[in-house]
């Protein structure tokens, strides 16, 4: 009878340990962001590098201290979200997807090489905005944290800032990690004005599908895959003419509009998408392989 409750005892607490270490493993590397000042948008003027008009005016923002995860979110950590919760991985390309995408398409000539793969140190791409979302609500019920995003009666969802759970940086978050924070040295890219040295894009890709987290050099704060690689989503709504009109403190546009903001640029995009001040807004339920998302979370006092 005793060995049977010691056996029960140990098979319960091998069950505890697992469970343990598998919340443990679901912690991403967060690097703190002291909060700075800064100017945002890109002050370039010549042809070449001075962006989209989104990107102006140039204007002056605060931001208050935060966390932003140290890589984008993996293939691997996203797949264990997916067997939590029963989730369905995003589709996979299709041949209609190959065939205008003939510059990736002639990497998987063959039926044993498809596509690049579901491989755990990929960033995970193919993702909505929902998509992003739903993971950090439940990496931050997984790790005993408030979660930031909230239905709302318009059966749209509101962040919360001031809860203590995962999310996706505020765009004026993004942008500052991005330059490197109060240690910035003012590259055009995140870490280097030479976009090899920091950035899947297409020319360092040949196009051929998403590369490993963490391969190329970090920004000044230690963050890598901030220019390349996939684009990632923000909190924020997105309007192109916002820049315009966004307050000079800790601005988070929250007012309901039909985009979302990604930022960062991809291995399929040019340079010119990769740099610390290129913007785009699709809608949020629309996706594609070069979309995916970084973790932030605010620091609370």
């Amino acid at each position: 009878m005793r060995i049977n409750k010691l056996k029960k005892s140990t098979f319960f607490l091998i069950i505890f340990l697992i469970s343990f270490i598998s919340v443990k493993s679901q912690k991403p590397k967060m690097i703190f962001v002291e909060g700075g000042k800064f100017m945002m948008g890109n002050s370039y003027t010549d042809k070449k590098k001075k962006g989209d008009a989104d990107e102006k005016p140039v204007h002056e923002v605060i931001v208050r201290s935060f966390y932003i995860c140290e890589h984008e979110v993996t293939v691997g950590e996203y797949m264990k979200f997916c067997k939590a919760t029963e989730k369905n991985m995003p589709s996979l390309p299709s041949k209609e997807w190959f065939e205008s995408h003939t510059d990736t398409k002639k990497f998987y000539p063959s039926a044993a090489k498809k596509w690049w793969g579901w491989e755990k140190e990929l960033p995970m791409h193919n993702i909505t905005w929902y998509d992003a979302i739903e993971y950090c609500n439940w990496l931050s019920q997984k790790n005993g944290l408030e979660k930031c995003y909230k239905k709302n009666e318009d059966d749209g969802w509101d962040t919360d800032l001031k809860k203590n759970g995962y999310r996706l940086p505020t765009e004026a978050e993004w942008e500052f990690a991005a330059r490197g924070g109060n240690k910035s040295k003012g590259y055009r890219f995140s870490g280097s004005n030479n976009v090899a040295e920091v950035g899947w894009i297409d020319i360092t890709t040949k196009q051929k599908g998403p590369s490993y987290v963490k391969r190329k050099k970090p920004n000044e704060l230690g963050i890598y895959d901030m220019c390349g690689n996939v684009w990632e989503w923000c909190s924020d709504y997105y309007s192109s003419n916002y820049y315009s009109k966004s307050p000079k403190k800790n601005p988070f546009f929250s007012v309901s509009q039909a985009y979302r903001v990604l930022r960062g640029g991809s291995w399929h995009y040019r340079k010119e998408y990769a740099t610390v001040t290129s913007r785009d807004g699709p809608e949020p339920a629309f996706t594609n392989y070069n979309y995916g998302f970084r973790l932030s979370k605010s620091k609370i006092k």
